[in-house]
């Protein structure tokens, strides 16, 4: 459980961070994601992070006991698929995810539900 606690823990404040830093810089957001497009090495890079940590997260953290447990082993295989996506499937996975557009009231509002969240598991991991 130790386990669950600290890896919730620390992937709420990674979607806190995240959240805030939509919410507080959008044209930035925008082209990270152009730059993975346009700049092969940063997708590639960026797929073999995510998975690393996805894989990281399950290989210590395969738990399906409990919302916290199973959110924390969801999030590892989210990674773990996004990584594979990134490396293998570059142009297509980044043209479809690119599609969400941060500028409007649901970019608001997905980054205010991203932060909550985050808020969430880390007073939970706490806990």
């Amino acid at each position: 459980m130790v386990v669950t606690n600290i890896l919730a823990a620390l992937i709420g404040l990674y979607f806190i961070c995240g959240g805030i830093a939509i919410l507080s810089d959008r044209k930035a957001m925008a082209g990270m994601m152009a730059s993975l497009v346009d700049q092969p090495v940063l997708g590639y890079l960026g797929g073999v992070m995510a998975f690393a940590i996805g894989g990281t997260i399950l290989a210590v953290h395969s738990l399906w006991t409990g919302w916290l447990a199973s959110f924390v082993t969801l999030v590892g295989w989210v990674a773990l698929a996004e990584g594979v996506l990134l490396i293998t499937a570059r142009e297509r996975f980044l043209k479809i995810v690119s599609k969400v557009n941060l500028d409007n009231s649901f970019g608001t509002a997905m980054s205010l539900f991203i932060i909550a969240l985050g808020g969430v598991l880390l007073i939970t991991s706490l806990w």
